[in-house]
């Protein structure tokens, strides 16, 4: 199958990720900066392959440094300076600028700028899109501005290449297809215990992110109760090939935007679904009919032009909170275990933070060679 399943005695680790995400694959890359020396664990319930069935896999992969509020703004840009750092010693990673264009009305200009993290705003003449998309220019009130410090990925091969490195380091393992269903207590530890009651490995902390499964693996009722909600997230494809250094369009005042990718041929059209209370654990997210009429409502609103050009698109579930900030907190009553979800569709955008702030939150395991 491919991947590396434990057998014989129960293995031994200092830490534990629960879920191979991004914010899983991101965690275990900081602890082990942290502690070179680490046994690390990254254990995920799906083969690793199939990115088509995930978060990660399917995420639009886009890094706009802007927040609702100073803590989100202070996350977007902590994981901004993270992806800089960490694409300055591996400039072959899938992340690359992007240059971002905002188009939205004149009297919202204002409430955009409190939300920027660091990049600043500038208005961009009426015909800058001209080459990109003839005939899109701001209307009416309509104003288009002009940021840069975005990027865009993709998600899932920055994801494998993360774990790849660890699968890589010495006392280290990516166990996929094996499903974590609580943590008990054991020793000065804790045993990870997988279906039917098996034991799976032994570790002395654990970082359980487990994305859009998060109600259904270790821990689920007590995010259910810190107010976690499963949200559909969705997006379509436009059949028009964009060139390899096109902008995203970023139609602010409908959360929407139009993201190249030129390595696929087409543009990613990404919208605001509202379909709430979905499971990955039941079934698979699937775009809907009602998912189309707000794509064209959107699309005709700005461009119409391209309204004709929808095509399939992706549709994957993610985990969100009443304040749409991660919950990273400690799990009462086991010490050494912290949970690190909510996403909020910015699972990507602000996974190092995320991962940071989890790690911060456990004690250093005393076995990593500086």
């Amino acid at each position: 199958m491919g991947h590396d399943r434990m057998t014989g005695a129960v293995r031994e680790f200092d830490l534990a990720v629960v879920g191979a995400g991004v914010v899983g694959a991101m965690t275990g890359h900081l602890a082990l900066e942290r502690e070179p020396g680490l046994r690390l664990l990254t254990v995920d319930q799906l083969p690793l392959d199939q990115d088509g069935l995930n978060a990660t896999g399917l995420s639009a992969g886009l890094d706009v440094p802007t927040g609702r509020d100073a803590r989100q703004r202070e996350l977007a840009a902590r994981s901004t300076a993270l992806y800089r750092r960490l694409l300055a010693g591996r400039p072959g990673l899938p992340v690359r600028p992007v240059d971002t264009f905002w188009l939205l009305a004149r009297d919202n200009v204002g409430r955009l700028r409190e939300t920027m993290a660091g990049p600043a705003l500038e208005e961009a003449g009426p015909d800058a899109l001209d080459g990109v998309f003839p005939g899109l220019r701001p209307s009416g009130d309509r104003i288009l501005l002009r940021s840069d410090g975005s990027w865009r990925a993709d998600v899932a091969g920055l994801t494998r290449t993360l774990l790849d490195e660890q699968r890589g380091r010495s006392g280290c393992a990516v166990w996929e297809d094996e499903e974590v269903t609580s943590l008990r207590p054991y020793g000065d530890g804790y045993l990870l215990v997988g279906e039917g009651g098996r034991s799976l490995a032994r570790c002395r902390a654990a970082v359980v992110a487990t994305g859009p499964w998060a109600l259904h693996g270790p821990f689920g009722e007590r995010m259910r109760a810190a107010g976690l909600r499963i949200k559909k997230v969705a997006a379509f494809h436009l059949d028009l090939r964009p060139a390899d250094d096109a902008p995203v369009l970023i139609f602010e005042d409908d959360d929407a935007f139009l993201l190249p990718q030129p390595e696929s041929g087409r543009w990613l059209f990404s919208f605001t679904s509202q379909e709430w209370g979905g499971s990955p654990v039941l079934r698979p997210a699937a775009l809907s009919g009602g998912d189309y009429s707000e794509a064209l409502r959107v699309l005709r609103r700005y461009a119409p032009s391209l309204a004709g050009a929808l095509s399939g698109g992706r549709a994957c579930y993610d985990g969100y909170t009443p304040d749409r900030l991660p919950l990273v907190e400690p799990v009462p009553d086991h010490p050494g275990v912290v949970v690190a979800v909510g996403g909020n569709g910015s699972g990507f955008r602000l996974a190092p933070a995320i991962a940071e702030r989890a790690l911060s939150l456990l004690p250093r395991s005393g076995n990593g060679r500086q």
